[in-house]
């Protein structure tokens, strides 16, 4: 195996274990699906946006248990390696957005802010602190996508991110952030459906301002 590949296998391995909020080693059937990804030249990119809007996909249909295994991933790889394909098919270049900086450089500012976030966690939370990290790393992976796969990646990156540091937060934290969001989402008046997905907004906007992490998307 040459260095190439081990580095995508690491990657995958390192993202995989950081949205489960735990170490995690990949199970030879894993490990067998990364072999074939690789092997058919299927980007790193599509592997980890898969993985991240198979999270968001789980976690809407209220499935919060951790993902044991990548074959929960492996069609939406497929399709994420082929969205990828026709994006890039006959593209000489892809424009920056009117109202805003190029994709690329958005993109590198976002990684620098979450880096910058892990290294102010580190001493407290060194858990979060790693899950960010991990996930900069993978953000600094999309630099050269197109505007409009860069803004999935970015979409499906911002629930992983959320989740990762869900899971990596201090039981009294969560506790207590949740507590508040769910009483945030009762006020609210809604109810059912409609409380389950306000809950999870308020959780989610609670976590992001409690840990002062930036919105993954592009301005």
């Amino acid at each position: 195996m040459d260095e190439g590949e081990a580095k995508y296998y690491r990657t995958v391995e390192d993202f995989f274990a950081a949205l489960r909020g735990a170490p995690h080693l990949l199970s030879p059937k894993d490990i067998q699906l990364l072999r074939g990804w690789w092997r058919d030249g299927v980007p790193l990119q599509a592997v980890t946006s898969a993985i991240a809007l198979t999270l968001a996909r789980r976690r809407e249909r209220g499935e919060l248990d951790p993902m044991v295994s990548l074959s929960y991933c492996r069609h939406a790889v497929r399709a994420a390696a082929r969205e990828l394909g026709e994006m890039a098919a006959g593209a000489e270049a892809w424009p920056a957005e009117p109202d805003g900086p190029p994709a690329d450089e958005a993109i590198a500012d976002l990684a620098c802010r979450l880096e910058a976030a892990a290294e102010r966690l580190a001493p407290t939370h060194a858990a979060v602190a790693a899950a960010i990290a991990t996930i900069a790393v993978t953000l600094r992976g999309a630099a050269k996508l197109p505007p409009a796969a860069a803004e999935q990646h970015l979409f499906a990156l911002e629930t992983a991110l959320l989740e990762a540091c869900w899971r990596a937060l201090p039981p009294a934290e969560s506790a207590r952030l949740d507590q508040s969001a769910r009483a945030e989402a009762e006020a609210s008046g809604a109810a059912g459906e409609a409380l389950v997905r306000t809950h999870r907004a308020m959780r989610d906007r609670a976590l992001r301002d409690h840990l002062a992490l930036p919105r993954l998307e592009l301005r």
